[in-house]
């Protein structure tokens, strides 16, 4: 019996060894640490990335991704290789580094990026690359730390700040806020839009506290 055991135990760490995965990757070289990094919506191997440079790029990760679905259950030398890749596009309007970034689930490749020094540009596809509007919007009086777009409208998204607020922006309207919410007390690091209730956003503080609020229920602003 004892013999059985010591069989069935050794054959299970053969098993073990046999099914035990492997982790393909592909590194890409990037100019700086990567504050954050974003997939399209619409087209997940299209990403954008902040630096610490202060660079915003955009980036067409397809062939990397094709190569690590195809690849097989050995690992490969070539994992290890770190691969130049020419991005897509390089926005270097930004006057400082940044965190905010969001691609828009409605309208395909359009995005908006956010920075430290509390601005944030928009970004519109044009062919095969994107027109960045130099001028920003401008309603937060510090970092802007996360940017969402609405759920169900195209042209709004939402921003919020460490000066503790949250404001809600028009792409069609100057580049204000339509609403400016005082949300906190303290830094504003994230924030979530309601993908079923699109009236519905919540914020999370630096002081460990979060809210949820009901847009409809909020004054906009006059202009």
């Amino acid at each position: 019996m004892d013999s059985d055991s010591s069989s069935d135990e050794e054959e299970e760490e053969e098993t073990n060894e046999d099914t035990k995965p492997i982790l393909h990757l592909k590194k890409v070289a990037h100019a700086g640490c990567v504050n954050r990094i974003r997939s399209m919506t619409q087209q997940p191997h299209i990403c954008a990335t902040w630096g610490d440079t202060g660079h915003v790029q955009v980036w067409d990760f397809k062939s990397f991704l094709n190569s690590v679905a195809d690849s097989g259950p050995v690992a490969h030398k070539e994992d290890d290789i770190i691969h130049n890749h020419v991005p897509l596009k390089i926005f270097n309007g930004h006057k400082d580094e940044g965190y905010a970034i969001d691609w828009s689930p409605l309208v395909t490749g359009r995005l908006v990026s956010g920075d430290c020094n509390s601005c944030i540009h928009l970004w519109e596809p044009s062919s095969s690359t994107w027109d960045v509007d130099t001028k920003p919007f401008v309603g937060h009086s510090a970092s802007v730390e996360d940017l969402q777009w609405s759920p169900t409208e195209g042209d709004v998204f939402a921003s919020c700040s460490v000066d503790g607020k949250i404001c809600i922006w028009d792409v069609r309207t100057e580049k204000k806020p339509c609403m400016s919410i005082k949300a906190h007390n303290a830094d504003v690091n994230v924030i979530s839009w309601n993908r079923l209730a699109s009236c519905m956003i919540a914020s999370g503080c630096d002081d460990g506290s979060f809210s949820i609020r009901d847009l409809r229920f909020i004054k906009v602003l006059s202009s």
